[in-house]
Formats: structure tokens, C-alpha cells, sequence
């Protein structure tokens, strides 16, 4: 079994760095100033030396260059010594080099006469030409002889990089690619950085990049066609080769292939000449042509255990026992397996071997009939991809990742439903598992600490400062004024770079803190990710999408912790309502093939608000809008039906909305994570037909944030407040200002500026901590970190500054969209609502779309946002818990609006959970 464990690569702790670099740095430079002491004494001398005499200078130079390459890596540059080290470098080190040579060949004219001297340096000379050669060969530059020693340590980084990849940690070998890749020595030689960028275009190719893939792998195979290298453009052809299999253009794939050991012939690295043979057995598998792929494998099987390239052996075996075992081979095809295993341990293989292995492990065991041993593969392939998927970064790579698995997977989760009916109750701790997968994230462990911890830095703090630098710069200037004073194209320039920029921090952040960690106890398997708090119900919920059919699949567990998974096909209809919610708000409408939604809004919708808390265009024109604005709630009842398991509707709809309600905590996909839960209708008539009726909510992105040590709402709510209110309807603003100060009187500060906002939340702040913030501004749907809040006309507050904040217990986000997450599937659920919970908040309140504010043509439905605000003030003021706070207020606005839409009421919800039960839950206003 391989050790699923994530591997990043080690880093001394923290506090130790900065006084470590320092001491080594003077201890190597009073060592070497010794040195050159002794060689000039020895020169001045005139002496003879003895042979030990020789060998000990000789030996005592090597050492001191030793040691000078292993002090001037690259890294070290972006250390905060960099000026010492330029001058280390430039001055002190070719000093120290040429005097010990100088010494060496003194003292060997000494000791062996004028003509041993002589042929001895120009036995040197012809070597070091012959070196400078063979490096201007390998680099496609003539090489200085400075730089010599500077590109063995910059090669040793990229030699990392690879270690690092074959592990699963992508991200982390990429930033050390990067490292060496954008120094100005690399830049200098063509051919070390083409060899760099083949390296990134096969991993891009791995996490789903085909664009970036191509064109490096196609600018690779121009360069090298030019410079006439055939074993480096054999390697590029094949590189083209695997990428064209991946976007299945089987033909070209073939095409390249051949085309590269053509090219290479007898110089062809035999690495690629085993992959190749490989490949042309997959393209054959592909194209249904298993014979020739049996000769293509079997081939590839002799030259990999020929060349001792077990890794591809492994690939090998795994591919001729899917073919055996299709082709009723059985004991033929557990022989490969077997055999694949045995060649990964002995190449120890990166987790992304093992995940196919384990795949298909699980796919012979299914065509053999063997259930039980096909899910416990898929379980540890599914382990694997979890580990994968950290070690990738966020974001894009992580979503590849999970929607090329989401058909085994799904494969997976089929059969082991099919086993739990039938009473088997290991397929549901297999369920229960695999859910805690999907989902299981350190956000909470990763996240609390910040960008800087006790004010100390680690090897890539002064980039993350930098980062950030340029994030604050851009977000401080998107006022009005610099519209207008400033051209478009330099916003829209500023605007692409801070994209860039949010990206970049969002791997940094992932692989420092990764690091930071490195170390700590790892979740067991089948460890849940989080605990339920007492007298809670949990639903995790994840979708798939399976060649356009939509599958929802989950885990409701119960107070007494019986768990029931479920699993539900959405039909045409309901699969059109849940896509209309999971578009982001703004998107129009388009056409669609459901014209039950494309009619005209009810009369109802002309009398809603026009004025909304969002930088959202296009809000009123979308489908997901349509949806909420219409009063025809039977759709609400189809998509509880998709969304809730049978078991758990039938409670709720049992529970009484004027009395004590069940607690029901929601862990959705992130895909899910705009359907508007708390409109489900329970019911199909009557005015109390909605979940939010029936149950109170909580909301989490992640159990993992289900903390043990999380305040009570009494604590919460009691002590010093303060409000934040800027830029939406002032009639809605004075509503809430005259609701905060009812509610809180003198402990209630109201926050003029941006400056004050951020001072009062910036980590390690002197005054007293806030209890309780409210913060009534614009939101926008940016993904991940690039999540912001519109302070003013001219600041902005995104997920990326928050890093750098410390928030109070409860965090009331009065914004449009502020509880949007990242909504690819697969990655963390990064937005502002996760980094303020991982940022001293233990509950959020946030908007889920775009929420109604300002004056509507119907008196009643004007201001709904800050009414609803309203009530929720003095109810927390009172100590009611958060979640039951929000129910009971939106309850009672909606007492005398029976009609009144979802969109007017159901954008609040709340994040987080408190770990004592919910308690006074009763319905009544």
C-alpha cells in the first residue's frame, strides 16, 4: 500500500529561518576569510610543500567552493539579504576561487617544476574548454564561467521542481520552477529555459492546462527543429504527442509519436522511447484495437524492465490487466496487477501512478463481480485523489482533477448505493467517506494564521507582501474619479493584473502554509472532517454532471447520528430550475428550453425594488432572477424533492412553524452553493410551505470549520459593536443605524471610513475587541481571493486583504453576494465568508445573491433587506442565536407579505455553527 501522506517539501520552522541564514552567512565568510589568509601565507612563503601539504590546500579549495554554491542558491536572494549577497557573489567568491587556484598552481610549480605546471594547466585549460562546449550545447548559450556554478544551484532547483511533481505536489514544484526560471541567469540561455518550459507544459497537461501545454511544447519543437538537438526535440514531439492523446485526437498523437523516433533515432532518451511504445498502446486501446495494443505493451513492458523504468512498467501492467480482464482473463490480469504494484514500490512512485492502479484495480474486480473488493480500490484511489488534489493548488487545477475522476467516482458511489439497499452496511461507512472526501479542506488550520505570523517571515513572505502591495494599490483606485481621469486601457491593464495577482497569491497562500504545517497529525481515514453539533441535523450534498444528466448525491445524519445517503436523478425539469441557480447572478437569460421559467414574471415581479446591494449587471434579466421573483412555487417543491432525502422531508414537513423547529446544518458542493435552500418548499401550500418555515439554517463550505471551541450567541452578541454603512439606499441605512442603536445603544460605534473600518480590524489592534461588526455595503461575485466588498467609491475589501484582519465572533455582511463562494467544482470553497471564519469569526452573516434594497411600486415590498436587518438587531441583541435570530426576522417581515417572493427575503443566510444546540426556535413573531 503506498503512503497516501502529502509530501511538501520541508522548511525549517519559522523562527528559526531568519538567525539560521544570518549565522551560516558570517560563519562561512569568516571561514573563507581564513582561507585566503592561509593561501597567501603559503604563496608568500616560498616554501615547498609537502604532497599532504598539496592535497590539504586542494582539497580545503574544493571545499570552500562547496560551500559557496550552497550558500548562493537563488532563493536566497528574496531573503532580505540580497545586497550582501551581490556583493558575496560578484566579488568575494571569484576572489576566493581564483586565489586558491593561483595557490594550487604555486604550489605545484614549486613542488614539481616549470613543466609539470605548464602540462598540467594545459590539461585544465583543454577540459574547461571542452566543459564550456558541452555546457553551450546544453544551454544554447555561451556559457560565462561566472555563471557556472550560479546554474548548477538553479538547475538543482528545477531537479526539485521534479522531485517534487513526481510526490503530487504541483504547486509546490511550479514555485520553484519559477524561481529558477525567472532568474536573469536562466533567462540568458534559450535552451534551459525551453527544456523549463517542457517541464511546466507536462504538468499543465496533467492538471488540464491544454493551451498553456501546447504552446509550450509546440515553441519547444520550433526551437529545437532550428537548433538541431534530436534527443530534446524527440522529447518535445512526445510531449505534443501526449497532449494530442489527451484531447483524444488519436491520428496526430500517432503522428507526432512516430515522428519522434524519426527524429531522435539511436539518441532518443529511453525514457521516451518506452513512453512512446506505451502511448501508441493506449491510442490502440482507445480505438478499440486491443490486439495491436497487446504488442505495443508488451513491447513497452521488455524495454521498461530493459531500462529499469519502473514507473512506466507499472503503467504497462496496469493497461494489459484491464485488457486481460475485459477479455475474461482473470487470473491473467491479477498476475499484471501484481506486477504493477511491485513496480511502483520499486521506482516509489508518485500518487498519481497509484491512482490509476488503484482504478483499475477497481475496474477488474467489477468485471470479475467482486463488489466488495472494487470499492475498497475505489476508496483508496479516492483517498489518493484527495491528497492529489491538495498538493495541486486551488482553483483550476484542482477542478480537472475532479472532473476527470467524477465519472469513476460516480461509478463508484452507484455501486455502493446499490450495495447499501441491499443491507450491506459497509458500502454506507464507504458513502459516509467518500462525502467527508469531497469536502475535507484545512481552510480553518491554514487560513487563521494569516499572512504573517508574530511578525516573523518565512522564504516566500516578501512575495506574498508584494502580492498584496499590488492587490491594496489596485483595490484603493476603482473610484469614479480615476475612471475618469485615468484611460480605460490603463484600467482595464490595472484590472488584468490584479486578476493575476489574486491567482498568484492564492498558490502562495496554499503551498506556505502547507509547508507551515508540514508535520502535523494527518486526518486518519474515515475520520469525519468535522463533528455535527448536539441536536443538529447534517446534510452534505455534492452534484454530478454525467453527460448532461444531473445526479445528486448525499449524506443526511440524523441528531442520534443514523446516517442515510441518498441518491436522486434530476429529471428535465428539475435539472433546468438547479442549472438557472447555479449560473452566476448577472448572467441574462438567454434561451432556454423551459418556458415555464421564460414566461413573464407574475404581477408580483413589477412591483419589486429596481435597486440592489451588488455590482451585478444584468441582475434582473437572469434566470436565476426569474426564478426567484416568481410566485409559482410548485418549482420549489420539485427541487426540495431533488435536493432533500424522502426521510428528512417527511420530518420537516411533520415540524410545526410556531413551535420548536428541527436545526438542519447544510454543507453543500460548491455548485450547490447558490440554490436558495431556505426557499424549498416542505409544503405545497399554505404560507409556512418553506424550509426556512420549518427548520432553522445554518450553512457551512466545509465541515472541517465545525469548530469545538466556537463562542455561544450569548457571548457574541453582548459587548462592544460597531457598524460600518456606506453607499446603498440612505433610507435603508438610517432603517438600520435607528435598529443598531435601539438594539445596542451606547455600545454601538458607527465607523465613518474606510481607514477606521480597517485600523479596528487589523491583526493585533490595542482597542477593545469587537464582539459584533455589521457591515451594510456593495459585494461582488469575484471567485476566491479576487472576492470583494465596495467600502466606497475608492476602496475596495477583498478575501485577499482579509488575510491580514482579525474579525469579531459575529460578522454581519449586509452586502450582495458577500456569502458567494469559489463555485468550480472541486476546489476549496475560498471566498470572504471562509477567510473571515478562519479569521476570528465564528459566525457570518451574507448575502447569497444580489439583494433587494431601496423603494419598490408596492409600499410593502420597499426596503425588504434593511427591514428584515431590522428585526435581526434586536433579536441578537437579546441573545437569540444567529440562525434562529435570521428565521424568526424573516418570518416576521414576511407575516404580513404572505406572497412576497423568495428574492426579497431568502438572500441572508448564515455561516457557521455554534456548539451548543439551537435553542428557542419556536416560529412565532
Amino acid at each position: 500500500m503506498v503512503d497516501s501522506a502529502p509530501q511538501a517539501y520541508k522548511l525549517e520552522q519559522q523562527g528559526e529561518v531568519s538567525a539560521g541564514r544570518q549565522g551560516l552567512l558570517a560563519a562561512l565568510i569568516v571561514a573563507q576569510i581564513a582561507i585566503l589568509t592561509l593561501l597567501v601565507s603559503v604563496i608568500l612563503s616560498q616554501k615547498s610543500p609537502s604532497v599532504l601539504q598539496l592535497l590539504t590546500l586542494f582539497i580545503v579549495a574544493q571545499l570552500s567552493r562547496s560551500l559557496n554554491d550552497k550558500v548562493y542558491l537563488p532563493s536566497l536572494a528574496t531573503r532580505g539579504y540580497a545586497a550582501v549577497l551581490r556583493i558575496y557573489a560578484s566579488a568575494f567568491r571569484p576572489l576566493l576561487t581564483c586565489t586558491s587556484w593561483a595557490a594550487l598552481a604555486y604550489c605545484t610549480w614549486l613542488q614539481f617544476g616549470t613543466q609539470v605546471t605548464v602540462i598540467g594547466g594545459l590539461v585544465l585549460v583543454g577540459l574547461g574548454l571542452k566543459t564550456r562546449m558541452n555546457l553551450w550545447r546544453a544551454t544554447g548559450g555561451l556559457l560565462r564561467w561566472r555563471d557556472i556554478q550560479l546554474m548548477d544551484s538553479l538547475l538543482k532547483f528545477v531537479a526539485q521542481a521534479d522531485v517534487e511533481a513526481r510526490r503530487g505536489e504541483l504547486a509546490a514544484a511550479r514555485e520553484l520552477q519559477d524561481r529558477a526560471a525567472n532568474h536573469p541567469a536562466i533567462r540568458k540561455y534559450p535552451k534551459v529555459l525551453h527544456s523549463i518550459a517542457m517541464q511546466r507544459a507536462a504538468w499543465a497537461l496533467v492538471q488540464g492546462d491544454h493551451a498553456l501545454a501546447e504552446r509550450q511544447f509546440k515553441a519547444a519543437v520550433e526551437y529545437l527543429s532550428e537548433h538541431k538537438d534530436p534527443s530534446a526535440l524527440g522529447e518535445a514531439l512526445t510531449g505534443l504527442g501526449n497532449l494530442y492523446l489527451a484531447q483524444e485526437r488519436y491520428d496526430e498523437a500517432r503522428a507526432s509519436m512516430t515522428q519522434a523516433i524519426s527524429v531522435a533515432g539511436g539518441k532518443m532518451y529511453r525514457l521516451n522511447r518506452v513512453r512512446i511504445e506505451y502511448n501508441l498502446a493506449v491510442i490502440c486501446v482507445q480505438t478499440d484495437d486491443n490486439a495491436a495494443a497487446v504488442s505495443h505493451a508488451l513491447e513497452a513492458r521488455a524495454l521498461s524492465r530493459k531500462w529499469r523504468a519502473f514507473t512506466v512498467l507499472g503503467n504497462v501492467c496496469d493497461l494489459l490487466a484491464g485488457v486481460a480482464a475485459d477479455e475474461g482473463g482473470s487470473d491473467e490480469a491479477d498476475t499484471y496487477l501484481l506486477e504493477a504494484a511491485e513496480a511502483y514500490r520499486m521506482d516509489n512512485a508518485g500518487p498519481n501512478s497509484w491512482i490509476r492502479h488503484h482504478l483499475m484495480r477497481a475496474t477488474v474486480f467489477t468485471l470479475r463481480g467482486d463488489e466488495v473488493r472494487a470499492l475498497e480500490a475505489y476508496l483508496v484511489m479516492m483517498r489518493l485523489v484527495s491528497e492529489v488534489r491538495a498538493g495541486w493548488g486551488w482553483r483550476d487545477a484542482q477542478a480537472h482533477l475532479v472532473s476527470a475522476m467524477g465519472e469513476q467516482e460516480l461509478i463508484a458511489l452507484r455501486l455502493a448505493h446499490e450495495r447499501y439497499e441491499r443491507g450491506d452496511d459497509a458500502a454506507l461507512d464507504f458513502l459516509a467517506e467518500v462525502m467527508d472526501l469531497s469536502s475535507r479542506t484545512a481552510l480553518r488550520q491554514i487560513l487563521r494564521g494569516g499572512i504573517a505570523v508574530n511578525g516573523q517571515a518565512d522564504d516566500i513572505q516578501p512575495e506574498l507582501a508584494r502580492l498584496l502591495g499590488e492587490i491594496a494599490s489596485y483595490e484603493d483606485a476603482i473610484s469614479d474619479e480615476e475612471s475618469a481621469t485615468g484611460s480605460p486601457g490603463d484600467l482595464e491593464r490595472k484590472g488584468l493584473v490584479s486578476l493575476a495577482a489574486y491567482e498568484r497569491l492564492e498558490s502562495l497562500v496554499s503551498i506556505r502554509f502547507r509547508r507551515m504545517f508540514q508535520g502535523t497529525a494527518q486526518t486518519a481515514p474515515g475520520t469525519p472532517a468535522g463533528r455535527v453539533p448536539p441536536g443538529s441535523h447534517l446534510l452534505q450534498a455534492r452534484l454530478f454532471d454525467d453527460d448532461g444528466e444531473l445526479v445528486i448525491t448525499g449524506i443526511w445524519t440524523s441528531p442520534d447520528g443514523v446516517r442515510v445517503p441518498y441518491l436522486h436523478t434530476a429529471t428535465d425539469r428539475q435539472a433546468s430550475i438547479i442549472r438557472d441557480f447555479m449560473r452566476a447572478p448577472g448572467r441574462p437569460a438567454g434561451n432556454g428550453s423551459d418556458g415555464h421559467a421564460d414566461r413573464a414574471i407574475d404581477e408580483a415581479a413589477g412591483s419589486l425594488p429596481t435597486a440592489f446591494r451588488a455590482q451585478a449587471n444584468g441582475w434582473e434579466g437572469s434566470r436565476h432572477y426569474r426564478r426567484l421573483a416568481t410566485r409559482k412555487w410548485d418549482q420549489w417543491s420539485e427541487l426540495a424533492a431533488l435536493l432533500l432525502p424522502a426521510g428528512l422531508l417527511s420530518i420537516l414537513s411533520r415540524s410545526d412553524p410556531y413551535g420548536d423547529v428541527p436545526h438542519l446544518l447544510i454543507v453543500p458542493d460548491p455548485v450547490l452553493w447558490r440554490v436558495p435552500w431556505a426557499a424549498l418548499a416542505v409544503e405545497n401550500q399554505g404560507t409556512d410551505r418553506f424550509l426556512a418555515d420549518h427548520a432553522t439554517l445554518s450553512y457551512l463550505p466545509s465541515l472541517a470549520l465545525a469548530d469545538e471551541a466556537a463562542s455561544d450567541a450569548e457571548e457574541m452578541s453582548h459587548g462592544p459593536a460597531a457598524a460600518y454603512l456606506a453607499n446603498v439606499n440612505p433610507d435603508g441605512m438610517r432603517i438600520e443605524r435607528e435598529a443598531l442603536t435601539s438594539a445596542y445603544g451606547d455600545a454601538v460605534e458607527f465607523l465613518t471610513t474606510p481607514e477606521t473600518l480597517l485600523s479596528v480590524l487589523r491583526d493585533g489592534d490595542a482597542r477593545s475587541p469587537l464582539r459584533l461588526l455589521a457591515m451594510t455595503v456593495h459585494g461582488n461575485g469575484s471567485p476566491g481571493l479576487a472576492h470583494a466588498l465596495a467600502l466606497d467609491d475608492g476602496i475596495e475589501l477583498s478575501a485577499a486583504r482579509m488575510l491580514g484582519l482579525r474579525f469579531p465572533p459575529l460578522l454581519l455582511i449586509n452586502a450582495c453576494l458577500s456569502a458567494e463562494l469559489d463555485q468550480r467544482q472541486g476546489t476549496d470553497p475560498l471566498g470572504i465568508p471562509t477567510v473571515a471564519l478562519c479569521r476570528g469569526a465564528e459566525t457570518v452573516l451574507g448575502g447569497l445573491f444580489p439583494l433587494p434594497d431601496g423603494v419598490a411600486t408596492k409600499p410593502e415590498y420597499s426596503h425588504p433587506t434593511a427591514a428584515i436587518l431590522g428585526h435581526l438587531y434586536g433579536l441578537l441583541s437579546s441573545g437569540v442565536p444567529p440562525s434562529v435570530a435570521l428565521r424568526r426576522a424573516q418570518r416576521q417581515w414576511r407575516e404580513s407579505r404572505p406572497e412576497a417572493p423568495p428574492v426579497l427575503w431568502a438572500g441572508l443566510v448564515v455561516l457557521g455553527v455554534n456548539r451548543r444546540s439551537p435553542s428557542d426556535t419556536r416560529g412565532g413573531s
